[in-house]
């Protein structure tokens, strides 16, 4: 039997075990194609390796788009959060609403960015969305300095991995319990009160390790008020029970409090000064706890079977102030609150109170996963098979004030609404990637079977007690191709059905008069070469096919407002994406190029508009590009300057390209950042110093039009250093 290209692994590693990793520092990790396979680097301190991810650094045997962003980029860009790193993935745009990036919006070839709801985002291979089936949200990702590398994966490999398969996967892959001594310690300031703080202490060898890691990030924000400080800290520990068995735990608190606003600017006071907040009283607050335990058993170099249990309590507040009394449930003649335009936001933004939306997520889930290698019809074939129960409690609430800094237990608060949600998802799936000669095909197939309950308990401020049930069982077929002749080149071809499951809250409302509504699915199809004449070399080219069905949009007016949601929204995206880096010497060129030719509404429905139909997707842009020039100047210091295009957009379905007074239509300009990282390792010692500036040139520039005009990050400054100790 021809043996898989392999790594012999000491311990498993969090996401190692829910993909079915060998445990054993005598058992080999076969390198399937039908499941992207970590990867790993021997310490240097012991035989151990440490598993960093769910993709190999070799893709050449892959059946679908994949993008890396390893240890040695994160280090060169020294960036001050994640959307900086996610704008180098090729068809990917970030829609910047916070300094920090912490409410990420991600749009992946053109789908809606609306708080990274159409993609997939995980931490150590677990779902890091508050409800990743009920309400999949981004308010949370890993800070980076405990961020080893970012794995970004489309096409067909998605199987394994739900829900919301339609715009990829992103994984970040944090630091493992450590193999050896670890003390590291990484201190950064700069402009606008930009600071961040980053200890890791632990002790480890082959056979156990401990780690903790704690980091502090503060930062003045976009706008007036935008203060916001974060607090992380993760406990990391495993153990290896004897040859075949081993256990590694992570236990995480998140804190967030920041003075984040929603609301954003109209047209004559964002031309006024991009960066001003009427609202001073609108804040954030967000607290995640989290746990992960997994387990693996591997007997034998060509079976293993890993099994996880992982649970997240989180609780997220938002107040923010009325800036308008259209709205029935806030006009109040008792405060002056009649009649508010959207461009009088300094006049009746303290008059029209506010609106408080605190939810708390309770998530709990156990997946396991077993791979097995054998020779079949005249190839060797390794089977993935995995099975997951996951459950979901939501719990949303919404009250009125009547003052702009009034909270729950403020007198004369009342709950306007209160809705109780339970998800029970159960899925599985079964891949198959047989190899012969230069050929790998991979077909597989995933399963979701969702039950989700909507329980209304209070609606426009009365006792209701009414209940929507949504049961639905999704088949994911899919089929990946690869031809690789050599290790130069490989082309690859792929076919997947995607899903992204309905909101409870928005798109079947127990008070609302109710169709049943379906999951949002997709058929995405891919054709690839990936090219690399040299180690230090390589070229992806990928042509997709992205056809999108049943999108969930509002129905007919009933009474003045949407009675219902329906499926009844297509469009189709079609384009092609580029990535790349080239290495000569002590130079170092890395780009990244998207053509969406196509991103078109195919229905005329979208959110009540008709005659939409041919219209450019919302926030779809034709052209994006990132390019960095990386330069050896001196010995152990580099220079990196990058510069990061994004095309116009359009902010409607409509679209329309006169801006309009209140700031919520009109095209959204393309803009062009410059960005320029410097690294020096002082000679003999474990200490690197570095400065990263952010938006070189300060340009001022429109990042959005939800709900109004928002700027994006001006330029940010800063300095720091890493020393290990």
């Amino acid at each position: 039997m021809m043996k898989w290209p392999g790594l012999r692994l000491g311990v498993s590693l969090g996401l190692a075990t829910s993909l079915g990793l060998p445990a054993s520092a005598d058992a080999v990790l076969p390198t399937s194609p039908a499941t992207v396979v970590p990867t790993g680097a021997v310490s240097a301190s012991s035989s151990v390796i440490v598993v960093t991810g769910i993709l190999p650094d070799d893709l050449g045997r892959l059946p679908g788009s994949a993008t890396i962003v390893d240890q040695d980029r994160l280090e060169a860009m020294n960036p001050q959060s994640a959307k900086e790193v996610l704008r180098l993935v090729p068809g990917v745009s970030v829609v910047e609403e916070d300094a920090l990036g912490l409410k990420l919006n991600v749009s992946v070839r053109g789908l809606n960015p609306r708080r990274s709801s159409r993609t997939l985002l995980m931490e150590d291979g677990v779902p890091i969305q508050p409800a990743p089936y009920a309400d999949p949200s981004a308010h949370y990702y890993p800070p980076l300095d405990r961020v080893e590398r970012i794995e970004f994966r489309r096409g067909s490999g998605q199987i394994p991995y739900g829900p919301q398969s339609v715009g990829g996967m992103i994984n970040f892959v944090t630091q493992p319990a450590p193999a050896g001594p670890l003390t590291r310690l990484r201190l950064e300031a700069g402009e606008r009160g930009f600071s961040s703080s980053h200890l890791a202490l632990g002790r480890g060898d082959d056979n156990y390790g401990a780690g903790m890691f704690l980091t502090r990030k503060s930062v003045d924000g976009i706008r007036d008020g935008h203060d916001t400080d974060v607090t992380d800290a993760v406990l990391r520990a495993r153990v290896d029970l004897g040859g075949t068995h081993s256990l590694d735990l992570k236990l995480g608190s998140y804190v967030e409090s920041t003075g984040l606003t929603e609301g954003g600017l109209n047209q004559a006071r964002f031309d006024t000064s991009p960066y001003y907040n009427p609202f001073k009283d609108d804040h954030f607050d967000l607290d995640r706890k989290s746990a992960q335990l997994a387990y693996t058993w591997a007997p034998d170099t060509d079976f293993n079977l890993a099994t996880q249990v992982y649970t997240t309590d989180l609780f997220r507040a938002s107040y923010r102030q009325a800036d308008t009394s259209i709205d029935p449930m806030i006009a109040n003649p008792a405060t002056g609150c009649t009649g508010a335009a959207r461009t009088n936001y300094e006049v009746f933004a303290p008059l029209c109170g506010n609106k408080m939306r605190p939810r708390t997520f309770e998530i709990k889930g156990v997946d396991s996963r077993l791979q097995w290698q054998t020779e079949a019809l005249g190839g060797d074939i390794v089977l993935d098979a995995g099975a997951r129960a996951h459950f979901e409690d939501t719990d949303r609430k919404r009250y009125n004030g009547l003052t702009p800094d009034a909270r729950e237990d403020t007198p004369g608060t009342l709950l306007r609404d209160h809705n109780q949600i339970r998800t029970n998802a159960y899925s599985g799936f079964l891949t198959a990637a047989w190899t012969r000669g230069d050929l790998t095909l991979t077909p597989g197939i995933r399963v979701e079977q969702v039950e989700t309950t909507n329980t209304s308990l209070a609606a426009n401020f009365v006792t209701t007690g009414l209940t929507a049930k949504l049961e639905e069982t999704i088949w994911l077929p899919g089929a990946g191709l690869v031809w690789a002749p050599s290790d130069q080149l490989s082309v690859f071809a792929g076919v997947h059905r995607g899903f992204a499951p309905p909101r409870p809250d928005r798109d079947f409302d127990p008070n609302a008069p109710f169709k049943r509504v379906k999951s949002e699915t997709s058929t995405e199809t891919e054709i690839g070469v990936r090219l690399r004449p040299s180690n230090d070399s390589r070229l992806e080219a990928t042509l997709f096919d992205m056809r999108l069905e049943d999108i969930i949009v509002e129905g007919a007016l009933v009474g003045g407002r949407s009675g219902s949601f329906v499926n009844a929204g297509e469009a189709l995206h079609q384009g092609l994406e580029l990535s790349s880096d080239w290495t000569l010497g002590p130079v170092k060129l890395l780009g990244a190029y998207s053509y969406l030719a196509t991103a078109r509404l195919e229905s005329d429905v979208d959110l009540g508009a008709s005659g939409v139909r041919g219209n450019r997707v919302p926030y779809a842009p034709e052209h994006m590009a990132d390019v960095a020039l990386r330069l050896g100047i001196l010995q152990g210091a580099d220079l990196e300057i990058g510069v990061n295009y994004l095309g116009e957009q359009f902010a409607n379905a409509i679209n329309t390209r006169i801006p309009s007074a209140d700031g919520l239509s009109g095209l959204i300009p393309a803009r062009t950042l410059w960005r320029a990282s410097l690294n020096v390792r002082l000679p003999g010692s474990d200490l690197r110093v570095f400065a990263t500036v952010e938006n070189l040139t300060d340009e001022a520039y429109i990042s959005s039009r939800v709900d109004g005009l928002f700027a994006g990050n001006p330029r940010l400054l800063s300095f720091g250093f890493v020393a290990e100790f």
